[in-house]
């Protein structure tokens, strides 16, 4: 009788990775921005106005179709330095999104590593 009483106040593990725990904390106001350029990112992808990878991101650059990129956070500095450079010569907004690059494809339910996202003007491809 105990040991059921022992079990029944302690939090399991399974339920701690649910989220059913005892303890609520408040979303910060970074979590809040991070899931609003996350909510950006998914209305882009439903209209069907993005492209992913980098060399077909860089192609659109020079095609100067560009309107918006999204950067994950494990991005190569050296590649992410590049999309800025780009980004100020053709007047596009370059976000960094906190998430990596696996996240980035799991919630675009995509098989496949997604570093970079790139939204294009007008629907074109």
């Amino acid at each position: 009788m105990d040991d059921l009483q022992m079990y029944a106040k302690e939090e399991s593990p399974v339920n701690e990775m649910k989220g059913f725990t005892k303890n609520f904390q408040k979303r910060s106001k970074e979590k809040k921005s991070e899931d609003q350029e996350i909510l950006d990112l998914l209305a882009h992808v439903k209209d069907e106005k993005v492209i992913f990878g980098t060399k077909v991101t860089f192609k659109s650059f020079k095609k100067n179709i560009v309107k918006k990129v999204f950067l994950s956070s494990n991005c190569e500095t050296r590649v992410a330095n590049l999309v800025k450079h780009y980004a100020k010569i053709v007047g596009c907004e370059v976000v960094e999104l906190k998430i990596n690059s696996d996240d980035i494809a799991q919630r675009l339910a995509k098989p496949f590593l997604i570093s970079m996202v790139c939204v294009i003007k007008g629907g074109e491809k």
